[in-house]
């Protein structure tokens, strides 16, 4: 299999830099390549098992609803556990000289392990395993999801002016320059440390639309010039989009007794479906942060050009469609900037998005109201195969039942996303997390979906047991023989 991420055989595993200091690099690298790996992401910290409140909890809560998911491996012992980092390397500080961020300062753990992530390079690079490091795009200090030390003045902003305190992700506003500056500054430090690094995989170079609040931003100030040059005045527009949220919210409380079918109706009698169209009122609020994301992907992309030596890979992961026109994908700048860009199908994610979402409508007071408008925004989103029937119940899955989302709903998502794409290869992200079964339902659904071109990457190592491993080969095995 060719490590380009243009090659029609390509597979990726995400591995943390904890299950390497857990299970040896070798260890992990002998599962990963009996699984047919080519490459791997890791990320440039390390982890430490933590007493309880102290850190973040490993496996991430997802807004506290994905406290149900323990790890398939066991992390030092534990499946669920809460962790802390320090980062895999002593940063030159000078690189950030006058910037609004600055990077994590050492630990005990760096100076314990030094040269963890150069043994996983140059290991990987034995057996032809290209190594890319993920990045945040747009959460400061930048290595891990959980953590973010973005501040007041740098923070996503409603259309009430008002942080959303119980979202899901900890972006900051991609309209801020000290946020892209440190951005860009992280990217170049990586390239030249870790040279043998073949790219960097940057998450949520976007606003994740994990709830409907979360959906509207950004109306920090600094995204103000953005929503001018798309012709409204922030202030006035914003008040614009508030009414528009009242009035979502009284439609499908009004309408959420009588079933899905009169929710969807009655939100569109609201407008909902022509704000969330091509050219509706929600036009000038998608083009403003697609501005940002822009200005920031090419941001990233200048950085690492600037970097001396063989070009580095450059491959965003963004939410697929329609959640992409939303969330501020700029295609044109990720034709412009990107190697390859990754479609994120972590599955169990879709129903807790639709209940939140709902949420946001309806509240969480009346149940049966809140399953029906759940039940709704899945149909919206795109999430299932046809419409749910009034009574259908979606909630983030536990680990013994298959995700409650569409074949056909994912393979529709990764086409939408490489003809948006254009000549930049869609790379299928899906993951782990599951039962065995599922788990291997969904990555064949997603190897298969571009025909002949099997580009998938696996998230995560941690939710991949032996079995799952095994399977994974096999799938790859059979792709390789059917070519």
């Amino acid at each position: 299999m060719s490590l380009d991420p243009a090659s029609t055989r390509t597979l990726g595993i995400t591995v943390m830099p904890e299950w390497f200091q857990c299970e040896g690099v070798n260890t992990v690298l002998d599962k990963l390549q009996a699984a047919g790996a080519t490459a791997l992401v890791t990320s440039p910290y390390l982890l430490e098992i933590a007493a309880v409140g102290d850190g973040a909890r490993e496996p991430p809560p997802d807004g506290d609803a994905g406290g149900v998911r323990p790890l398939d491996r066991s992390l030092w012992g534990a499946r669920e556990t809460w962790v802390r980092t320090a980062p895999s390397l002593v940063h030159d500080t000078r690189r950030y000289q006058g910037l609004r961020y600055q990077p994590s300062p050492p630990g005990a753990l760096t100076h314990a392990h030094p040269r963890l992530i150069d043994d996983v390079v140059t290991a990987a690079d034995t057996r032809g395993i290209a190594v890319y490091l993920q990045v945040m795009a747009a959460s400061p200090p930048g290595y891990r999801v959980q953590f973010s030390g973005a501040v007041d003045d740098d923070l996503c902003l409603g259309p009430d002016g008002q942080p959303h305190p119980h979202r899901v992700d900890r972006n900051a506003s991609l309209a801020s320059s000290h946020v892209r500056d440190y951005g860009a500054a992280l990217l170049a430090e990586l390239a030249e440390r870790y040279p043998g690094v073949h790219g960097f995989r940057v998450d949520w170079p976007e606003y994740p639309p994990y709830d409907l609040r979360s959906t509207l931003f950004d109306f920090n100030p600094q995204a103000y010039p953005a929503l001018r040059a798309q012709g409204v005045e922030p202030i006035a527009y914003a008040g614009l989009v508030t009414q528009q949220l009242s009035r979502w919210q009284a439609a499908a409380r009004g309408a959420a007794a009588h079933g899905v079918p009169a929710v969807r109706e009655a939100l569109a009698v609201a407008g909902w479906d022509a704000f969330f169209s091509d050219d509706g009122d929600g036009l000038p609020l998608w083009a403003s942060k697609r501005a940002s994301v822009g200005a920031m992907l090419r941001c990233y992309r200048q950085a690492l050009d600037r970097v001396s030596g063989p070009r580095r890979v450059l491959e965003p992961q963004v939410f697929p469609p329609p959640l992409s026109a939303f969330s501020g994908v700029d295609w044109t700048a990720v034709a412009d900037t990107a190697d390859a860009v990754g479609v994120k199908l972590y599955t169990m994610h879709w129903p807790m998005m639709a209940r939140y979402w709902a949420r946001d409508l309806v509240g969480t007071a009346d149940a049966r109201a809140l399953d029906t408008v759940t039940a709704a925004m899945a149909d919206f989103l795109g999430f299932c195969d046809q419409p749910l029937p009034d009574g259908a119940l979606l909630h983030y899955p536990p680990p013994d039942i298959a995700h409650p989302v569409g074949r056909k709903a994912q393979v529709h998502k990764l086409l939408q996303a490489q003809q948006q794409a254009g000549a930049v290869p869609v790379i299928a992200f899906t993951h782990s997390y599951g039962t065995p079964a599922d788990v291997r339902q969904r990555i064949a659904t997603a190897a298969g979906a571009m025909g002949d071109a099997v580009r998938v990457w696996v998230n995560r190592y941690g939710y991949l047991s032996d079995a799952k491993l095994a399977d994974l080969g096999r799938l790859m095995q059979d792709a390789e023989t059917t070519a």
